[in-house]
């Protein structure tokens, strides 16, 4: 499937430090740098968290210097489709999906950020974050 076969996306999350910045690296990364794709965050937080950025990295990805978005931010970009992973953003992402006239997935994905414990653990729950989210994109209306 090529770029232009691939609706535009803008992912959404609660505060786009996590979940949507890694879909987005995600997304371009199996579609490609052409593929049209954003992230943004109901409340966004002041910068990326650092074990998403250490977690990314081992695939290849820097994501050191993401900026984490609102959702007006992509108020100017063309959406054809809007997925929500989290479930404490899925009203305001499907509302915003509708102003947009966009289609809308939810893919409840749990915050590893809520994980407590020493240093190891915290990464093994942002790494199964990143490859559920992984598999989700790999598994998205992949051609027979």
């Amino acid at each position: 499937m090529s770029a232009a076969d691939v609706p535009t996306v803008v992912f959404v999350c609660a505060r786009n430090a996590v979940r949507s910045p890694m879909a987005e690296r995600l997304w371009r990364r199996r579609f490609g740098p052409r593929a049209l794709v954003m992230s943004c965050g109901v409340e966004p937080a002041p910068w990326p968290d650092g074990f998403m950025i250490a977690v990314m990295d081992e695939l290849g990805e820097d994501l050191s210097t993401f900026e984490c978005r609102d959702m007006e931010s992509t108020a100017d970009a063309p959406v054809e489709l809007v997925v929500c992973l989290a479930p404490e953003a899925a009203e305001a992402a499907s509302a915003f999906a509708e102003r947009r006239g966009a289609a809308y997935e939810f893919w409840p994905v749990a915050d590893p950020a809520r994980v407590e414990g020493v240093r190891q653990a915290r990464l093994d729950a942002y790494r199964a974050t990143r490859d559920l989210i992984a598999e989700r994109v790999a598994r998205w209306r992949d051609a027979p």
